[in-house]
């Protein structure tokens, strides 16, 4: 991990989204340390593979990978025919790519979602995650509108998976923030964090993806919890891409200011004795 100039170990390595192979160039113009290549669809996917772009990309940049949209939540027949093949397809363009890591969708949220759903998802997902290991592909899955109760089922069904924290996500359809809960209580589980903000709302319409600081995610609060836990990993901002200094500006600024005036007992890794 690299080093602020004051000296404090950098938690997070940052990273913005890649559409096109020209995002590349740009994120390491920005000084990100990753790019999270977004898979859409097949157009997207047959493009990616037959592009020779691969890691490692340079000492100081690398790619990790984000599948595609899900579709109708509830349809099992999707799920088996259409979407788990694609995302089985993902997994093998994210290891020609030789990324390690890929998030995944996958909505489980009870309150949504059936129960014999979500035991079908859960077992494609247990699928997938052994595939992934075959491929050198480690799998995550994003939360959309769960509480920690839904992903706290997962884990312990397909213990190998990975969660990736949306952050923005865990302000709507919740009074709080159900970021905080899944750090405190599945922190251990979490590969990867995805940054950006909103004003709360109660569905995918109020999921504005605003840069940090500009809607009421409680950054302080949650960067906060991470460091509590030593979290140490990747952290995409989900932004465009005019929108990214700022917002690594402001993550970093808090990140710096959180260190500098550490809660008690906390153990800065790095700079004990």
């Amino acid at each position: 991990y690299q080093s602020f100039e004051n000296g404090l170990t950098q938690y997070m390595l940052y990273g913005g989204h890649i559409k096109e192979s020209d995002h590349i160039k740009l994120l390491q113009e920005l000084g990100l340390d990753f790019g999270e290549v977004v898979f859409r669809n097949k157009q997207s996917l047959k493009f990616w593979e037959e592009s020779s772009i691969a890691n490692p990309i340079s000492n100081d940049f690398f790619l990790i990978g984000h599948g595609p949209s899900e579709g109708p939540p509830n349809d099992t027949d999707r799920l088996w025919n259409i979407y788990y093949p694609a995302l089985r397809k993902t997994v093998n363009v994210a290891s020609v790519m030789k990324m390690s890591f890929l998030t995944i969708h996958l909505w489980i949220d009870r309150r949504f979602v059936q129960p014999i759903v979500i035991h079908e998802k859960t077992n494609a997902l247990g699928m997938l995650v052994e595939y992934g290991k075959e491929k050198h592909v480690t799998i995550g899955l994003e939360n959309l509108s769960e509480d920690v109760r839904d992903l706290e089922r997962i884990v312990k069904t397909v213990p190998d998976v990975g969660i990736v924290l949306d952050v923005g996500h865990g302000q709507l359809i919740s009074k709080n923030n159900t970021s905080i809960k899944i750090i405190e209580e599945l922190g251990d589980s979490i590969r990867h964090i995805h940054l950006h903000d909103n004003n709360g709302g109660k569905g995918p319409r109020d999921d504005l993806h605003l840069p940090i600081g500009k809607g009421m995610v409680d950054f302080p609060l949650i960067l906060g919890k991470l460091i509590d836990i030593g979290y140490q990993g990747t952290a995409t901002l989900e932004l465009e891409p005019e929108e990214l200094p700022g917002s690594l500006e402001a993550v970093k600024k808090i990140v710096n200011t959180i260190q500098s005036n550490p809660s008690p007992g906390l153990v800065l890794k790095g700079n004990s004795d």
